[in-house]
């Protein structure tokens, strides 16, 4: 593992930090269970980092690995289910929120997929569920995109190459079972990031100011929500769905990205939630990660960053919330130095266990209130076992924080999870109803 994986894999200690990624394909019929299993089985040949486990090491200090799960079945993660009829939306998301909730067994690779029967009239849906720690979702529909078919009778790409994401990856072997070999490595890794990062030209004063604007940016105070102030193990996940192209036309007339477009609408919903109850604020603590992959990076894990942000929650007009966010982001990926980023995360992984546990939690708690994620979709047409999926939805763990708010786009619909802790966010219908009424007004001209 890396620095970031061994982050996510800590954090999963603590029921309020549980890293867990949850992936929602709705299909357009429900597929045979045999071919399911069989395309199951043949996706494992590609991708064998799917048939390992952790190897922690004592102490949960230094850097854990991954190797082959000797006990490893398919059907001990891949699983069927039916919901009672009639089944909607609702009683699929209730689904989603029981198993997002649910903690995997540490002997074991931490991953499941679930074929959901019953869904609507004659459809279905697969719930895929992994631990953050196997990697981001970059790296996920990545390998799956590749290796799933564009067409209902599409055959297995046995000419694909299969060097590829989750096929190899730093510390896919089993390490030698001592913490000290662990912390060792950790710490090795990290004292060679800080002489790469000391010996370049950015190691003048232009490397100084690089890592002080980073610093800045993290630990300038932006006080929390009081209204959101409340924090629970629970979960309750919503839906929301918008046209792409309704957000690039609303991003490109106010000069920002379609990114900006989507976590402005997520920050006018918080607008008008906070308006509602009688809070006025003018921004709230906003994390938004982001993906500092190098062009020749494919390698399995999670190559990600995070940047804080002032989220503007003020009155305000919806192109000028979006410019406000653009500005705002733009701001921030520019504090943000990738080596040195790394080279914390490295560093992190000598930290004891029970300090991600006891310490990290309250830390974010503190520090963030909402997590505004936008993570790929596939690129094209994709089926599984000859269903096509029509739709693809995506819930990010929170984090700590009171929610996260996922989008990801296919098949030009971009398709929002909404995750919600309802300690915090107590009124989840009000919020959704928020949310559909920002995004309206965003694409509204």
């Amino acid at each position: 593992m890396n620095g970031t994986d061994t982050l996510f894999w800590r954090m999963g200690a603590n029921p309020l930090t549980r890293p867990h990624v949850t992936w929602v394909w709705l299909l357009d019929k429900t597929p045979d269970w045999s071919t399911l299993l069989d395309g199951c089985q043949w996706l494992l040949t590609k991708l064998p980092r799917l048939t390992h486990r952790v190897a922690e090491t004592p102490l949960r200090a230094g850097t854990p690995t991954w190797t082959p799960d000797r006990d490893f079945r398919l059907t001990r993660h891949v699983h069927r289910m039916r919901l009672p009829e009639p089944a909607g939306l609702r009683e699929l998301l209730d689904l989603v929120e029981w198993r997002n909730g649910t903690d995997f067994d540490a002997l074991h690779p931490p991953w499941e997929a679930i074929l959901i029967e019953g869904y609507g009239q004659g459809r279905a849906a697969i719930v895929l569920k992994w631990h953050h720690s196997v990697g981001d979702a970059v790296t996920i529909v990545s390998a799956l995109g590749k290796l799933l078919p564009d067409v209902a009778s599409g055959c297995h790409f046995d000419g694909l190459n299969p060097a590829h994401e989750l096929t190899r990856g730093p510390g896919t072997q089993a390490s030698r079972s001592s913490a000290g070999h662990g912390v060792a490595v950790g710490t090795r890794a990290s004292l060679r990031g800080v002489a790469r990062l000391l010996t370049t030209p950015r190691a003048t004063g232009e490397c100084v100011r690089l890592v002080a604007r980073a610093a800045t940016q993290l630990l300038d105070p932006v006080a929390p929500s009081p209204l959101l102030r409340d924090r629970s193990a629970a979960i309750r996940c919503g839906m929301v769905t918008v046209p792409l192209e309704d957000l690039k036309a609303a991003g490109k007339g106010a000069g920002a990205s379609v990114t900006s477009a989507y976590i402005a609408a997520v920050l006018g919903a918080f607008q008008r939630y906070h308006a509602y109850h009688g809070v006025t604020r003018a921004s709230l603590p906003t994390l938004v990660p982001v993906n500092i992959r190098r062009p020749t990076e494919t390698g399995a894990g999670n190559i990600i960053a995070s940047v804080r942000i002032a989220g503007p929650i003020g009155d305000m007009s919806a192109p000028e919330r979006m410019a406000a966010v653009h500005t705002a982001i733009a701001e921030a990926r520019n504090t943000l130095v990738r080596d040195l980023y790394t080279i914390l995360a490295d560093l992190s992984s000598c930290v004891p266990g029970a300090v991600h546990r006891w310490v990290v939690p309250p830390a974010l708690r503190n520090a963030v209130d909402i997590v505004v994620t936008s993570v790929p979709g596939f690129s094209r047409t994709t089926f599984a076992a000859g269903a096509r999926v029509t739709e693809a939805v995506a819930w990010a763990p929170r984090g700590g924080a009171a929610a996260n708010i996922t989008m990801a786009s296919h098949e030009g619909t971009c398709g929002i999870g909404t995750n919600l802790d309802p300690a915090a966010v107590t009124d989840s219908a009000l919020f959704h109803h928020c949310l559909e009424q920002s995004l309206h007004d965003l694409c509204t001209p």
